[in-house]
């Protein structure tokens, strides 16, 4: 078990690497010069001297080559160091602690909402294969995987902001903020985890164990309860815990669309200002969180599933 830990704990190490290469290049190809940025930044300057310019030019490596530059830059970041923002005049994380509480906030609703739709209807379509109510879950997934985001969000803009106004389609103040951006998040995810519980469980019920169960004359509720579910349950979560990464990544689109002031929106503003060390903090705490994010769920398989834990040792 430890062996398997370390293992994915050293494999880790090349993929924040490769990671860290992509966001230095963010650098390197945008226009304007980066030590200069940082210095109107810090100073609140828009001339900065340039004997200060040179002075952080042969700090941060500028001039030297690019891997020299990359291992500097690697330092400054190591060291909590991710520059200023040109907009704001703060540090790049300080911005970032004020949006990503609002982006987990979004990301751990929409988990919540799917969870609580495509587990319960997912079972029952296994349990009805082929009845009315199974078509009708595949028919509204396949509607669910057709449909993109945006319009989804518009949707609901329309229907439940507008039409019917139960929740506001724009801003913060409360949870009521966050109610149709989870929704719009949770549809595509829903879908794809109704069905994965619905194969899951149809599985599950045809395994030997679970026709020991039922010919000890146990019922068919306890049979699901204590025998099935737990087992059918093990795929499902692990899909919605790696999603619940990639919902950061969907973050981007749905936090401009309802104006909310999570990581997503940061982003796309400071791409549209140029605000380099923003979106390169942005870029850099996007694929961290998505990379721990896939180490808990690895660890959590392990835990879950003995099978998994036996191949790897």
């Amino acid at each position: 078990m430890h062996t398997i830990i370390l293992n994915r704990l050293l494999q880790m190490v090349p993929v924040m690497i490769g990671i860290s290469l992509i966001t230095f290049a963010v650098i390197s190809l945008s226009p304007g010069d980066p030590a200069e940025i940082t210095l109107r930044a810090t100073l609140g300057t828009e001339s900065p001297p340039k004997e200060a310019i040179a002075r952080l030019h042969e700090e941060m490596g500028l001039d030297d080559p690019w891997y020299i530059s990359y291992m500097k830059w690697a330092s400054r970041v190591l060291h909590g160091n991710l520059g200023y923002s040109y907009q704001t005049k703060r540090s790049t994380i300080e911005e970032i602690a004020y949006a990503l509480p609002t982006t987990f906030e979004l990301a751990f609703l929409s988990i919540i909402f799917s969870a609580a739709t495509a587990i319960p209807l997912g079972i029952l379509a296994a349990l009805r294969q082929n009845g009315p109510l199974d078509h009708l879950c595949r028919l509204s997934s396949i509607i669910s995987l057709s449909s993109p985001e945006y319009f989804v969000a518009i949707v609901f803009m329309l229907v439940g902001g507008i039409y019917l106004g139960i929740f506001p389609v724009a801003g913060t103040g409360g949870i009521e903020y966050f109610i149709l951006p989870a929704l719009t998040l949770s549809i595509g995810l829903s879908a794809v985890t109704m069905r994965i519980m619905r194969t899951s469980m149809i599985e599950t019920l045809e395994q030997d164990y679970i026709r020991t169960a039922r010919a000890k004359g146990l019922s068919r509720r306890i049979v699901i309860q204590r025998h099935a579910l737990k087992n059918a349950l093990i795929p499902v979560l692990i899909y919605m815990g790696t999603q619940f990464g990639w919902l950061f990544g969907g973050a981007v689109i749905i936090e401009s669309m309802f104006a909310l002031p999570g990581l997503g929106r940061l982003l796309v503003e400071s791409v549209s200002s140029m605000d380099i060390m923003v979106v390169q903090g942005c870029i850099l705490t996007f694929a961290a969180i998505i990379v721990l994010i896939n180490l808990g769920v690895d660890l959590a398989q392990l835990y879950l599933d003995p099978s998994i834990r036996d191949q790897g040792e």
